[in-house]
This record gives C-alpha cells, structure tokens and sequence, in this order.
C-alpha cells in the first residue's frame, strides 16, 4: 500500500506537462483520434517512462494539456484498460498496470526532439518545422569519390589522415592552431559530443549547459546518467553571473556554443570567451566547445577566435559538423582536443561505431578542396538569410502577438508566445499539419520556457509560407478553446 501511494506521488509531481513531452507526435499517427491518444500512452508505459503505480493525470485535465475534449480522453483511457496497460481506482484515478514486456529504463531513449527526429518519416504531409538541419542538397558543388581513392588509414577509428589534416588547417585559418594528432572524425557532430560526455562523465555527475541549448547535448548528457545544470544565455551567449554561479556546484564538464547558439541565434562575445576560458582554468574543469554552426553565420562579422585558443593547454574538446556546412545528410564531424584527450576521444569513438565511414570522410574531403566551395556556402546563407526574414515577417503579419527577432546565422528563430502554452499549441499545429519544437527538448528548467517555441526556416519559401498559415489556423483554434 505504501509502494502504491509513493508512486502516485511521483506522478502527481510529473503532472501533465510532462505527460505532454513523454506523448511527443502522437497525432502523426493514423485512425480515430482516441486511438492515436492511447497508443501514445501506450508507447510511454512500454519505454518504461510511465512506471507501473504511476496515476495518470484526470481525462478533463490531460484534454486540457493535450487540446482534445474530455470525451477524447476517457475513449483513450478506456483503450489502455481493455489492454491492461492502466486501471481505474473508484475514489483514486486512474493507475498504470506496468508495460506488457520489457521497456528501457526512463531518460535512455533522449528528449521529444531527438524522438520527433527519429520518427518525423512517418507523417510526409506534415511540414516539419521542428527540426533545424539543412535539409535540401541543391547547389552541393558536384563531387566524385572513387574506391581508388581509399588509402591507408580508411578504416581507422580516428579518420582519413587526409581529411583529419585538412581539419586542423581550416582550424588553424580561425585562430585554433591544430595538428592532424588533435583532431578524432565523427558521424556528425551529435557523435562528437556523445564521444566528448563519455570520455568525462561518469553517472551522477553534474554538467553545465546553455539555457535553451542543443537538444543533443541534453540527450547526451541524460544518457550518460548525468545532471545538466542551466545557466541562461542572452545575445552574447551565457550569463556570466549565473555561469560562475553554477561553477560552485564542482560540475564534472562545462558545455558552451561558441558557434551561432542554438536556438536563439545569439552569438559568443569576444569578452565572454575571455572570461569562459578563465573560469574553466580556475575550476579545473574541462570544456566541450560546440562549433557546429560556425559556417551557418550571414552577419558578415569575422567571429572571435575559438575558446580554446585562448586556453591551448586546458583540456577543451571543440565539436565541429560539416552537416552544417554542407547538407544534413553528409553525416561526418569531428572533434579536436589536446592530443592526450584526443587519444581517450578516439577509444570512446572506438566503442561506438570503429570508424566513420570512409566514402563520407572523402566526400567533405572533396568538398572542402572544391574550388566553389566557398561560394556554395555564402549563396546558401543568403538563402538561409532571406527565409529568416521571410518567416518572422510571415508571423509579424499572420500571428502579430508572437514575438521573434532575426537571427544573423542559425536554422531557427526563437519565438515567444503570449501565453505559456507552447505544449498545448504543438499538439494542435501537428493536427493541423505542421510540426515546431517547443522548448521542452530545448531546455533543463522546461517551467522557464513553457511560452517559447523553435521555428526552423530551413524549408522552402512555399512551405515556410504554407506553414504560417497552418499555425494561424491552429493558434485560432487554441485560442477559441481558451
């Protein structure tokens, strides 16, 4: 008896805005809506993030929280009772029965971003705004990769030598001098900071991270059974106040953008770098440096110069991504560090995969050595550039409550609802066809950003402007219901 009312308390304190983030894209599915209601439910029982004993929030309370009438909700509940996944309590509510076999533990499987990315095939008719990646490989400089231009080292856990040099120089052009001995290729820069996490973090241990930031980071560090700590970033990147602040704590790692922030399209002061690389000197504690969206910058201001140059010596590992740069679907990144950390990144990269693949590595290789490659990636900012006006000025007009601002680099604007109901709005949007993030994914502290939401433009101007109707039709519909 005592079992059952801790769990119920647990779930209480989740409550629905959890329950919201745990049901991700459950309208993309198919059937009546009751249906794809439970099956969501379902799916979280079955990944072990609604424990058996857990109480499920009221069917008038989880309407609220998901945008559907009560009448939706206790068809779906009346579901997950026929498959004895939950059982109604008269007096207590309503209580899951336990998964129907085995699920993963809680938090292995990455925040609602990372699934929304996985799964986002599943429903082509939605225009899927949620996930910032360079999705159109149009303009791409054409590139031939041949087998006889495999040589040694094609499958060596640390990458082509070749593109590996070819790294360290472009590194070296920035302010970062850098050997081929420094440098680890990754699959894309998502393996580069999970390679990072696990060359430091042991379970339990505490990380700094930017507030909104990567939702990779986030998934990254869950997954290694360690505890982010947010600290707030503005235009000029992370609140040095709260930065030091969270410092006290003795965290295990620090993470910062030092490329165009990602959501907010913020950008690193000269300052802050200064002053970042001093306090991670000071603490003791090493720094993983995202630079993966360097290249996606159209201000036309020289960035300052990478963190780690100013501190060569303090072990810092700096995460790069030529999905980035190139196109989402060339999967390769890298990571450079001091050379004794580079030799522990490569036998964590060593459990992971063996080895990058070898006709990836060569096709960035090509790319980089491409005569148009320099133009390629300024005409495609300027695309970017222009959508990124495009799309504010479509909300501006469509959705004039909403507050955004233009981005000098980035794939998304950071927008700011009237109201904090980012959640609720998400689940009516993807009714009506389009996918956005809200901040949950985004975030350690969701209750900080319950009223933001991350819109990419990387889409084309006809789907952006067919999106921004979808929304307005959806925010007319959310504000009808009140």
């Amino acid at each position: 008896m005592e079992n059952r009312a801790t769990s119920a308390r647990v779930a209480r304190t989740a409550g629905t805005e959890r329950l919201v983030e745990l049901l991700g894209d459950w309208t993309a599915s198919t059937g009546p809506l009751y249906r794809r209601l439970a099956r969501g439910l379902a799916s979280a029982v079955e990944r072990g993030e609604l424990a058996t004993g857990d109480r499920l929030p009221s069917e008038r309370a989880l309407g609220r929280a998901v945008a559907v009438s009560r009448g939706v909700t206790v068809a779906a509940y009346d579901q997950l009772v026929t498959d004895g996944l939950v059982e109604r309590r008269p007096g207590s509510g309503t209580f899951v029965t336990g998964p129907p076999g085995g699920s993963l533990p809680p938090g292995r499987e990455g925040s609602s971003l990372v699934r929304r990315f996985v799964e986002r095939g599943a429903a082509p008719e939605v225009i899927d705004l949620s996930i910032s990646v360079l999705v159109d490989p149009s303009g791409l400089p054409d590139v031939r990769v041949a087998t006889r231009d495999l040589g040694p080292g094609a499958d060596d856990p640390w990458g082509l030598p070749a593109l590996r040099s070819r790294v360290a120089e472009r590194l070296g052009a920035i302010g970062l001098p850098s050997r081929a001995e420094q440098i680890v290729i990754t699959s894309g820069a998502q393996q580069g900071l999970s390679i990072a996490v696990g060359c430091w973090l042991r379970p339990g241990d505490r990380v700094i991270v930017d507030d909104p930031t990567y939702p990779g980071v986030l998934s990254a560090v869950l997954g290694a059974g360690a505890r982010p700590i947010a600290v707030a970033v503005d235009r000029h990147g992370p609140v040095l106040a709260e930065l030091e602040a969270a410092l006290a704590a003795r965290p295990a790692l620090v993470y910062v953008q030092s490329g165009v922030q990602s959501p907010t399209g913020g950008r690193l002061s000269d300052h802050r770098r200064d002053r970042i690389a001093q306090l991670v000197v000071d603490h003791r504690v090493p720094l993983v440096e995202d630079h993966a969206l360097f290249a996606v910058d159209w201000s036309g201001v020289r960035p300052p110069r990478p963190i780690a140059a100013r501190v060569p010596d303090h072990p810092v590992a700096v995460v790069g991504s030529y999905s980035k740069r190139f196109w989402g679907g060339l999967r390769v990144g890298f990571v450079r560090a001091p050379e004794p950390v580079a030799r522990r990144l490569a036998r964590v990269k060593a459990t992971h995969d063996l080895g990058s693949s070898a006709f990836s590595q060569l096709a960035a290789l090509h790319l980089l050595d491409h005569r148009d490659h320099g133009r390629f990636v300024e005409r495609r900012n300027r695309g970017l550039a222009r959508r990124a006006e495009l799309l504010h000025g479509l909300l501006a007009e469509h959705l004039p409550s909403w507050r955004s601002s233009v981005p000098d680099g980035g794939l998304s604007l950071w927008v700011q609802l009237p109201a904090p109901v980012a959640a609720r709005f998400a689940e009516v949007a993807l009714r009506h066809g389009v996918s956005v993030a809200p901040a949950d994914g985004l975030t350690a502290r969701p209750e900080h950003h319950r009223d933001r939401l991350r819109l990419s433009f990387a889409r084309s101007e006809a789907e952006l402007r067919k999106a921004v109707d979808r929304l307005a039709g959806a925010w007319a519909e959310l504000s009808e219901r009140g």
